[in-house]
């Protein structure tokens, strides 16, 4: 384990120590406090010894991931009994089906725009943020954002979760494009560890066709005008990797018919044989196929990038969204 993330957990269960025998004090409180108590000395022990994160079955690391999440774990997963086997299995499906609900409606065709998109988790829950929000009735516009947080499982699908809440709850403050990267960026930055991060792509789009694209280091949304393609690269570093950072945008004004496509690196990093789906080949299939509706051109490229694959295990989440100016 990181000894970054080894100090933040051993700072997590002091304090939790120091609420614990607060509770303990409390007579009436002490029985059911008391075993989780000696549970969090024991952690804070093994921090001290050395022996933290060491499965106490087969020796082996504990999934780095799951400590972040309860960092009195003593365990792998390959050595969970049958019971503990059943409560994670319970817990991820419960994660799957919150993470399922926050999902926006799909197959939209809203102030001038249509959207279709393709989400789907490598695991359990995913660590990819796909989102549709509208401004409000007041002002007409919509926003539509993509990112991929690092790491995977549910630590990831955890910060996930933070920047729906994020973007939800800032969105009708009415902030700049600009504006709104920079704040998601401050608050994950002061409320995660330093190793966790997230590429972002934030787009404003209003009725009339005008775009406001900011791009937080995520790969470069592929724009066709007039059957041309343009990669719309970034404007700035990820979210979450500097608590004070700036960010710009890149506007453009799309007409009817005109294409956007955002896409996670499940896409392109897809490997089958060694060799990688790619820049290339994503490009030459819209380059082909831009003119199909947006739900018909996320289906096309996910048949390419399957057939592609030849039924290989997905190894990390995808998610595809297409938009198109009415």
């Amino acid at each position: 384990m990181e000894q970054e993330n080894l100090e933040r957990i051993r700072v997590q269960l002091a304090d939790r120590r120091q609420r614990l025998n607060q509770a303990v004090s409390n007579p009436a409180a002490a029985v059911s406090y008391a075993n989780l108590l000696k549970e969090v000395d024991a952690a804070l022990e093994r921090i001290e010894d050395g022996s933290y994160g060491i499965c106490m079955i087969c020796k082996g690391e504990i999934e780095e991931d799951r400590l972040m999440v309860n960092p009195l774990i003593t365990v792998c997963l390959d050595d969970l009994d049958t019971r503990q086997r059943k409560y994670l299995e319970a817990d991820l499906d419960l994660a799957r089906r919150i993470q399922t609900g926050m999902l926006p409606k799909n197959n939209i065709r809203a102030n001038g725009w249509e959207v279709s998109y393709y989400y789907e988790p490598a695991g359990a829950v995913s660590g990819d943020y796909c989102d549709i929000i509208e401004a409000g009735d007041s002002l007409p516009e919509m926003f539509f954002i993509l990112g991929d947080v690092s790491g995977k499982g549910i630590a990831a699908s955890m910060l996930m979760s933070h920047l729906h809440a994020m973007f939800h709850s800032m969105i009708p403050l009415r902030l700049s494009v600009a504006e709104l990267v920079e704040h998601a960026s401050s608050l994950m930055c002061e409320s995660t560890i330093s190793s966790h991060y997230a590429t972002l792509l934030c787009i404003k789009a209003a009725s009339n066709g005008e775009l406001e694209i900011c791009n937080a280091g995520h790969l470069p949304p592929l724009l066709v005008k007039n059957g041309a393609i343009q990669k719309i690269n970034a404007t700035g570093v990820p979210v979450g990797l500097f608590c004070n950072t700036e960010y710009s945008v890149n506007s453009f004004v799309l007409e009817k018919g005109d294409t956007l496509l955002l896409y996670s690196d499940g896409l392109t990093e897809t490997f089958f044989n060694e060799e990688e789906y790619g820049m290339q080949r994503l490009t030459e299939n819209l380059g082909k196929n831009y003119l199909l509706e947006p739900k018909e051109l996320v289906n096309n490229l996910l048949k390419d990038v399957n057939d592609f694959a030849a039924g290989a295990a997905r190894r990390d989440d995808l998610t595809i969204m297409a938009i198109k100016k009415l």
